[in-house]
């Protein structure tokens, strides 16, 4: 979107230390610059910002980049809209350029086909449905916020956009229109549904003043428009994150825009899909402070459950909003208000809670025997909850409630806890094994490579293969760049590699490994020397299985002959 050496000429111009300064209180201790990191619960200075590098990092949270990395994170926006923020402060006129990738065209055309039907719902042919979306509770203010609009019974937004240029193909793939060049909505509301930056990239269309056996029909999934990787409302909910430091999840994008009547703007919503990784990595780079608040359903409590484990595996513990009698959001500020939504809000409940209050259900609690197995699931739950504290107090809980032996309980907690099968998952969950000696060799190779051009030379000349994936590209990227500009700069080396977020991961874990500044010569060489073992060693394991499963003596000849090739035996 941006040409890099514009993104490296604004990095440039972007000193650090007066970026950060103006988010963050610096101060000045030897050759860097200290401050409360701003990315975790940090009491006193663990964020070192060196001028000489233009990087920042964390020693406590490990949070680690440049100063387009620095802004993306504070502000909740995307690293090309950092560098644009930047850029427009020093004179750059970004704001206004082009989109430069395949789909331009895509954007546009959907931003031709959500202004027509905007114009449809404020003409006289609108009065119908502006009546029915006042009934609704939607204001001119919300309709034109949300971008809503009207399409007609005529095929007339296909004929428009033909008579632009557009080909009927296009329009077909976009979801636009049918084979028979007719609009595919037709006399509904319709609601635009955005891209991550705040393009139309889709439509859902209700039906208003007929009758149908699809309330809903949405565009199919298209190049510009999948799902599972967008949240609805997110390029207007991070707007308020400064505001209120959480994120609301809902199902809908109605429940979202309800929340909206009622003042309510930091919500976004997956769309009726499963909340997905990527959704929850979206979440992630929003805030870590997150509230559920899905249909009050049977199906909308699976759909907690399963983002739950989504959040709780990129380590987000959400809390969650549960709503009564199987209402959704908007039906439940329909009937309750707002000040019944916040006060759900204010009172939104932790994991542990909402498990426990699921174990509830169908239990008869005037039966002994329904108390006993309820207590017995909620402690076998309990053994799931890594914090000790939580564990405490819910235990304190069920004693005081139920009028329990504290002791008797912790002893049954104890007992599901020490298992066998328990003690195995725990194990596999920390995986605290140590890097292994090639680990440790390709990683601080890839450290040096980023302070010295004879180390990128040297793995360049040397190395042909790294025994990790990542590692192997992030060594490929590196000496790109290097040939690309002529110099290693690690601050302009991350705005190289900004869209690749696992390469970004591991680059800022070896940036972390706090290794010396200064190394010898030697020291690489025997850094590529074991990695070249490694590469001999996989090389002749691979020869030496192939051996086995061959049965041509004359093909055994020829592999063996080869495996002492790789040995170096004459």
């Amino acid at each position: 979107m941006i040409n890099n050496d514009i993104i490296n000429e604004i990095r440039n111009k972007s000193d650090i230390i007066s970026v950060i300064s103006n988010y963050v209180p610096l101060t000045k201790r030897g050759k860097n610059y200290f401050g409360v990191c701003p990315f975790h619960d940090d009491h006193s200075p663990s964020m070192s910002v060196s001028p000489e590098k233009q990087i920042y990092t964390c020693f406590s949270c490990g949070a680690t980049g440049n100063v387009f990395t620095f802004v993306s994170e504070y502000e909740h926006i995307s690293f090309i809209e950092a560098v644009k923020l930047l850029g427009n402060k020093l004179g750059y006129n970004l704001t206004t350029n082009e989109k430069v990738d395949t789909r331009s065209v895509d954007y546009k055309i959907y931003e031709i086909a959500s202004k027509f039907y905007q114009n449809n719902l404020n003409s006289s042919l609108g009065k119908n449905a502006i009546e029915y979306l006042e009934k609704r509770g939607l204001s001119r203010e919300i309709v034109k916020k949300f971008g809503i609009g009207l399409s007609l019974n005529k095929s007339t937004l296909t004929n428009l956009l033909i008579n632009k240029g557009i080909k009927l193909d296009k329009l077909i793939e976009l979801g636009l229109s049918n084979t028979l060049s007719n609009d595919l909505f037709l006399n509904r509301i319709m609601f635009p549904l955005f891209d991550l930056s705040g393009n139309v990239v889709a439509f859902s269309g209700r039906i208003y003043n007929m009758k149908d056996s699809s309330k809903y029909i949405n565009t199919k999934e298209t190049p510009i428009f999948k799902k599972g990787n967008l949240l609805y409302n997110y390029h207007n909910a991070r707007e308020h994150l400064k505001k209120n430091d959480y994120v609301i999840i809902m199902e809908g994008f109605m429940d979202v825009i309800r929340a909206s009547t009622v003042g309510i703007n930091n919500c976004v919503a997956t769309m009726g899909t499963a909340f997905t990784k990527e959704q929850a990595t979206i979440v992630r780079k929003m805030t870590d402070n997150v509230i559920l608040c899905f249909d009050g359903d049977k199906a909308g409590e699976d759909a907690t459950i399963s983002a739950i484990n989504v959040l709780e595996a990129i380590g987000i513990n959400p809390k969650i909003i549960r709503l009564e009698n199987d209402l959704d959001p908007d039906e439940y500020i329909i009937k309750n208000g707002k000040e019944a939504f916040v006060s759900k809000i204010e009172k939104a409940i932790n994991v542990v809670e909402y498990k426990l209050e699921l174990l509830k259900k169908n239990k008869n609690f005037n039966n002994l025997e329904d108390i006993s197995n309820y207590i017995d699931n909620s402690i076998r739950e309990l053994t799931k909850v890594n914090d000790e504290i939580l564990v405490e107090l819910t235990l304190k809980k069920l004693s005081i409630e139920y009028n329990i032996d504290y002791e008797l309980l912790k002893k049954k907690y104890e007992t599901y806890n020490n298992k066998d099968d328990k003690k195995e998952i725990k194990v596999v969950k920390i995986n605290k094994k140590g890097l292994t000696v090639y680990e440790k060799a390709e990683r601080s190779l890839i450290y040096y490579m980023l302070k010295s051009d004879d180390v990128v030379k040297q793995v360049e000349n040397n190395i042909s293969y790294f025994p990790t994936m990542e590692i192997r590209f992030l060594s490929n990227e590196i000496i790109c760049f290097y040939h690309k500009y002529g110099k290693i700069d690690v601050a302009d080396f991350i705005s190289f590699i900004s869209s690749k977020e696992e390469l970004l991961k591991v680059l800022y874990e070896i940036l972390n490994m706090n290794l010396k500044d200064e190394y010898t010569n030697l020291e690489i060489e025997d850094y590529i020397t074991v990695i070249k073992k490694y590469f001999k060693k996989s090389k002749i394991s691979k020869l030496e299985k192939s051996l086995k499963e061959e049965n041509d003596p004359l093909k055994q000849a020829e592999i063996l002959s080869e495996i002492m090739a790789v040995k170096g035996v004459k």
